[in-house]
């Protein structure tokens, strides 16, 4: 009989080695406020509402972090 063994991915891996630690956008309910900590920096972001910490996390991101990609 023929044993199979599957082979990891190595990029599938990386990923998820590199995400482990990253939660998303946290409401906080007691202050009523969105709650985020960057993946790139690990700078925590906070916004009164969704749209607003999109719009700050893109802000951060693309011009703080990267220096304008």
């Amino acid at each position: 009989m023929l044993n199979h063994y599957e082979i990891p991915d190595p990029f599938q891996t990386f990923v998820a080695k590199k995400y482990a630690n990253v939660k998303g956008l946290v409401y906080d309910f007691f202050a009523k406020e969105w709650y985020l900590k960057t993946a790139c920096c690990g700078e925590e972001l906070y916004a009164p509402n969704k749209k607003t910490m999109v719009k700050i996390r893109l802000y951060h991101t693309r011009n703080e972090c990267l220096n304008g990609y």
